[in-house]
């Protein structure tokens, strides 16, 4: 356990235990009470009443409270049942009243009291586990938002985080390997895993991981808000240049990417939408210049939605 939890936990004692003084002082008080009524109204038979006082509060507050009422109810029971009220002498039949008042409320404190005390443990093994189950569940949810092989996020926490860029200036990315293909058809599937892991391992240091999104295969998604246009670009050139230290193991291999980026406001999360369509085309414009390049471009809505309708038309998509 640690010093935070110790220290919340000593808390959380100290309040258990001034709640229960409380507890302890309002059962009282209601019984002394309950007892007063009973005088003044000269009730023959206190017992049921005062017996009801000690269940209702034994349930509610537990063993301190019983005790406390019991307490009171026998305090009240030798006044009462004793000769004069002196509360030492007694008949022989008030004797056994007394006997089994004293029986009734041993019995009755025992007894709620125990099921009180099972009723807050079970209670408190609950809350546990709800605590467990929501950590868990955090951890799943978190795990359900991180790509596995390349540590980036993926795309349903993509679609999670688009209203976070609302009203801020961003920059947008679309990136991918070069010769991703023939890659794979050359060295198999494991060297390509290998590949997009290191690309992921790049983003991630130079962009941060809340930045970086494995759009799909070979694709990724960088999205940075507030960065002006010359500190994007030295991020960017950090990436090429760390890009440039990873080699695949057979034949030494460089790897090398492809990126293109729009910048502007992201006024709605529509434009974010619209902006990956943007950043799509100018990859696709950047890769018909040659491999490992990188172009970027203002954006402009009405000029991003026509290139949407014209992929969406034609089906368009770059290639390796």
């Amino acid at each position: 356990m640690s010093a935070e939890d110790q220290k919340w936990g000593k808390v959380e004692k100290r309040q258990q235990t001034a709640d229960q003084a409380k507890h302890v002082v309002i059962s009282l008080a209601a019984m002394i009470v309950m007892c007063f009524v009973v005088y003044i109204f000269n009730i023959p038979n206190p017992n049921m009443i005062l017996i009801t006082g000690l269940t209702v509060f034994t349930t509610l507050y537990g063993y301190p409270s019983g005790i406390a009422c019991g307490v009171a109810m026998l305090i009240y029971s030798l006044f009462f049942f004793s000769t004069d009220h002196d509360m030492i002498t007694f008949t022989s039949m008030n004797l056994q009243k007394m006997s089994v008042i004293i029986l009734g409320v041993i019995m009755n404190v025992v007894f709620i009291g125990n099921l009180k005390k099972r009723y807050l443990a079970a209670q408190e093994k609950l809350l546990e586990i709800n605590r467990l189950l929501r950590t868990d569940n955090k951890a799943l949810e978190e795990a359900s938002m991180v790509d596995a092989l390349t540590g980036t996020l993926n795309r349903y926490a993509l679609s999670r985080d688009y209203s976070n860029f609302e009203g801020h200036s961003v920059h947008v990315m679309m990136l991918d390997l070069d010769n991703f293909k023939q890659i794979n058809d050359r060295f198999g599937h494991a060297v390509g895993d290998y590949a997009l892991k290191k690309v992921g391992e790049a983003l991630t240091d130079v962009f941060g991981m809340s930045a970086c999104y494995r759009y799909g295969g070979d694709e990724f998604l960088v999205i940075c808000a507030g960065l002006s246009e010359d500190m994007f670009r030295e991020k960017l050139d950090a990436l090429r240049r760390a890009m440039e230290k990873v080699h695949l193991e057979q034949d030494n291999i460089p790897l090398h990417f492809s990126a293109g980026y729009v910048y502007g406001d992201c006024d709605l999360s529509y434009d974010l939408r619209v902006m990956m369509h943007h950043a799509d085309s100018v990859l696709y414009e950047a890769k018909k210049v040659g491999k490992a390049q990188y172009k970027g471009a203002a954006y402009s809505r009405s000029f991003a939605e026509s290139i949407e309708k014209d992929f969406k038309a034609e089906g368009k998509r770059y290639s390796d």
